[in-house]
C-alpha cells in the first residue's frame, strides 16, 4: 500500500509540481490551499507525512503545525517554506517538525529521497512507541508489583497490582514517602532496610526473601521481594533497585495450614500404635497380677507389680491425651479484618462460580472473644460452604449487630440448590457441603459461640453468635488496630 502525503501549499503551480513528481515516485498525495481544508484532511485520512508552507493562509503555518502536533503527534510534518531566516527553523523544529526545506527545491530526487529516509524513521518510531506502550500495558496488568525505588528508599515506579495486592494505588504509595516501607510489619522491616541498603552499595547483589505486610483493609499479607541487577552509576554504585513482588498470602496460609495438619495426623497415628502396643500387655498383667495378689496377699511382688502397672496406666492416659485437639488460646479478635483475610483466600472459589460476596462490617465493631486461628477457619468453613450451595451467579452477603454482649455474623446465601441441613446431620456428615460446616460448627463450639441455620424458598441464612471481649482502658493500645495505626 502506498504511503499517503498530504501537501499543505497555497502556491498552486508548485503544488501541482510537486504532487506530480511525488505520484511519479509512487506515492498517493492529497492536497489543500487553506489552513481550515488542510486540518479536516489531516484528520480525515491520517497521512503518513504532511509538507506544510509555513505562509499558508498569510502566516498560518506554525499556528497549524501546533494543532496537528497536538492531534497526531506521531505523524512526522516537513517545513517547506520560502523564510530561510534560521530563527523560523528553530521555532518550526520547537513545534516538533521533523525537517526544514527551503524554497526552490534544487533537486527532486534528492527531496524524495529525504521523504522516504523520514518515512522510515517515522515508521520505526511508531513500531517503538507501540512497542513501548504495549510493554507498559503488560507491566501494568501483570499480577505481580514491578517497582523501582531510589537512592533515598522511595519509590519512583508502582504497577497497578499494587491495588489488589496491597490495597492501596500506586499514587497513593508515590504521593506518601516511605509510606510502604512503614506498613512492613516490625519483624520483617529491618531486613527489609538492610536488603535495599546493600543492593544500594558498589558491587550490589540481587536479593530475594519473604516478608509480611499491612494491607490496607488491616490484615497482614505474606509477600515475597526479588530485586533485578540494578544498573550502576559512574561511580561503581548503583541509583535505583528494581524488581518484583509476588502476593504468596494463600500459598504460605495454605503451606502452613497443611503442614500443621499432616503433624497433627502424624502425631496422631504415632499416638495410637504406642497406645495399643502399651495397653494389650497391659491389661494381660494386670488382670494376672490381680489373681495373684488374691491368691497371695502377702506376697511384697505383687504389690510391686500393681504399682508399675498403675504407673503404666498413667503414662497411657498422659498418651492418649496427644489425641485431644489443641487448647484453645482467647483473645479479642476483630472480626473486619479477619473475614477481608479469608476472601483473600477463597475468592478463586466464589469467582469460579461468578458468586458476588458483599462484606457491609462496620470498622467499629466491636472485637469479638476467640481464637484467631479458630475464627480463620470458621469463616473459610462458612464461605466454602456458602460456594458449595448458592447457585451460578448467586451472592453472599456479610453483615454483623450487637445484642445482649455477643456480636452476631450473619451470612445471607441466595439462591441455594440443597435443602437446608439439619443440626442433626451435622453430628455425623456424610455430604461434601455438610463437612464445611460440621467443621465449622465444632470450632464454633470451642470458643464457646453458637451456629444457627435456616432456610426460606431459595435464601439460606448462618448466624454465628460469639462473645463480645471487653477492653480495658489500660489494654486499648494492645488492640491490632492500634498496632497498625502506629506506624503513621
Amino acid at each position: 500500500m502506498p504511503h499517503s502525503i498530504l501537501i499543505i501549499e497555497d502556491d498552486e503551480h508548485l503544488r501541482g509540481s510537486i504532487t506530480a513528481s511525488l505520484e511519479d515516485a509512487g506515492f498517493k498525495v492529497h492536497g489543500a490551499a487553506e489552513a481550515g481544508v488542510a486540518m479536516d484532511l489531516f484528520v480525515q485520512l491520517a497521512p503518513d507525512l504532511v509538507l506544510l508552507d509555513l505562509g499558508i493562509s498569510g502566516d498560518e503555518g506554525m499556528r497549524l503545525l501546533d494543532d496537528m502536533k497536538m492531534t497526531r503527534p506521531s505523524t512526522p510534518v516537513i517545513i517547506v517554506s520560502g523564510r530561510t531566516h534560521i530563527t523560523y527553523a528553530i521555532d518550526a523544529f520547537k513545534s516538533g517538525a521533523f525537517d526544514y526545506v527551503t524554497k526552490p527545491i534544487l533537486s527532486m530526487d534528492v527531496f524524495i529521497n529525504s521523504l522516504r529516509n523520514c518515512l522510515k524513521q517515522s515508521r520505526l518510531r511508531r513500531r517503538i512507541h507501540d512497542t513501548q506502550g504495549h510493554l507498559f500495558r503488560l507491566v501494568q496488568k501483570l499480577p505481580v508489583i514491578i517497582f523501582i525505588i531510589n537512592r533515598d528508599l522511595e519509590f519512583e515506579f508502582l504497577n497497578q497490582a499494587s491495588t489488589q495486592i496491597l490495597g492501596y494505588t500506586p499514587q497513593e504509595i508515590l504521593d506518601s514517602p516511605r509510606s510502604f516501607l512503614k506498613r512492613i510489619v516490625r519483624e520483617d522491616r529491618g531486613r527489609f532496610m538492610l536488603a535495599l541498603k546493600k543492593s544500594l552499595q558498589p558491587e550490589a547483589a540481587e536479593f530475594h526473601f519473604e516478608f509480611r505486610f499491612l494491607h490496607k483493609k488491616g490484615y497482614p499479607v505474606s509477600l515475597m521481594v526479588q530485586s533485578i541487577a540494578p544498573p550502576l552509576m559512574s561511580g561503581g554504585a548503583p541509583d535505583r533497585v528494581e524488581g518484583m513482588i509476588m502476593d504468596m498470602t494463600r500459598n504460605s496460609y495454605l503451606d502452613k495450614l497443611l503442614l500443621q495438619n499432616e503433624k497433627l495426623n502424624m502425631l496422631r497415628i504415632m499416638t495410637e500404635e504406642v497406645a495399643h502396643e502399651i495397653r494389650n500387655p497391659l491389661v494381660s498383667l494386670g488382670g494376672f497380677v490381680r489373681q495373684l495378689h488374691n491368691r497371695y496377699p502377702e506376697a511384697m511382688e505383687t504389690k510391686v507389680i500393681l504399682e508399675e502397672c498403675n504407673r503404666l496406666e498413667r503414662l497411657l492416659q498422659r498418651i492418649t491425651a496427644y489425641l485431644e485437639p489443641m487448647n484453645v488460646t482467647l483473645t479479642c479478635c476483630l472480626l473486619p479484618p479477619t473475614v477481608n483475610f479469608v476472601m483473600r483466600l477463597v475468592s478463586s472459589r466464589l469467582e469460579h462460580k461468578s458468586i458476588s460476596c458483599d462484606i457491609a462490617l462496620e470498622d467499629d465493631l466491636p472485637p469479638v472473644l476467640a481464637d484467631q486461628e479458630f475464627l480463620h477457619r470458621i469463616f473459610i468453613y462458612l464461605i466454602g460452604h456458602g460456594a458449595d450451595i448458592v447457585e451460578q451467579s448467586g451472592s453472599i452477603r456479610i453483615t454483623a449487630s450487637e445484642a445482649n454482649e455477643l456480636v452476631m455474623v450473619n451470612l445471607f446465601m441466595k439462591p441455594v440448590h440443597t435443602p437446608a441441613t439439619g443440626h442433626e446431620r451435622l453430628i455425623m456428615p456424610f455430604e461434601d457441603d455438610e463437612m464445611n460446616l460440621a467443621m465449622c460448627l465444632r470450632l464454633v463450639e470451642r470458643i464457646g459461640g453458637h451456629l444457627h441455620m435456616e432456610r426460606k424458598d431459595s435464601l439460606a441464612r448462618l448466624t454465628i453468635s460469639m462473645p463480645r471481649c471487653v477492653v480495658s482502658p489500660e489494654d486499648q493500645n494492645l488492640e491490632p488496630a492500634d498496632e497498625n495505626h502506629r506506624f503513621f
